[in-house]
């Protein structure tokens, strides 16, 4: 589906009501974007800039609720402004950061962050087909920042300031994760996942209690609102 969204016009104006790609991104809730909301409007600033959030929502065809005081937006968007919120009041501006993103799904995160901060780079990692179809979105938009775009084979070992995984990384095998423990997650000074537990046993992923024992100075927050009775967000170098 990625593979052809990045090539094909008709593809790509509705990939984002694609029944197979739902079932991995585009699923929020129309009562989850809600809760998302209720905690957006308690930051005003990023509230007052939800007109340029919403147009994320031009292209894809998404499926949007009307909500009082926003208007029509895509629950998903929803959720990567509420992502932006977070990440505002725990490590403040992302203005000139070097970020990384395991799990770039369509750049609707990069986006998002994009339009609020300018940071320096953005480095997205994803499967190939992932990333054509990031860039074609991606490229539709006037992003201040260097974008980078790299497979997990590509990524070299390099020192991030701010690493972002929402679930992609808690989804893979212990022998993929280690991968990117090596190349950017232990390299971060600051990050940001959102953990979840749905892989099969013989994955063997990391549970929360032994990444926080790897990754230093991080500790568990609370997923707010709670999408699923295990999830967790995995924070660290946060502001004090």
């Amino acid at each position: 589906m990625c593979l052809q969204a990045s090539n094909n016009s008709r593809h790509f104006n509705n990939f984002r009501r694609n029944a197979a790609y739902n079932e991995i991104i585009e699923h929020v809730s129309e009562q989850q974007g809600k809760e998302y909301l209720d905690i957006i409007k308690k930051n005003a600033d990023i509230f007052s800039k939800m007109d340029t959030f919403k147009e994320n929502d031009k292209y894809g065809n998404p499926r949007v609720f009307h909500y009082p005081s926003v208007g029509k937006i895509s629950p998903t968007t929803s959720r990567y402004i509420k992502v932006l919120a977070d990440l505002k009041t725990l490590f403040g501006t992302m203005d000139n950061l070097n970020i990384v993103e395991i799990g770039a799904g369509y750049g609707g995160q990069c986006r998002i962050i994009s339009s609020y901060f300018k940071p320096n780079t953005y480095c997205l990692i994803d499967i190939k087909p992932a990333l054509m179809l990031a860039k074609r979105f991606l490229d539709h938009y006037i992003i201040h920042s260097h974008l980078i775009y790299k497979t997990m084979n590509e990524l070299q070992e390099k020192e991030y300031d701010l690493l972002i995984s929402n679930y992609a990384f808690t989804e893979l095998p212990r022998s993929i994760q280690d991968i990117y423990l090596k190349k950017c997650i232990l390299c971060s000074k600051m990050g940001y996942i959102t953990y979840n537990e749905i892989t099969p046993p013989e994955f063997k992923s990391y549970k929360k209690e032994e990444l926080i024992n790897i990754i230093s100075n991080s500790e568990i927050r609370d997923e707010i609102p709670l999408t699923h009775s295990n999830n967790c967000i995995i924070v660290w170098g946060v502001n004090s």
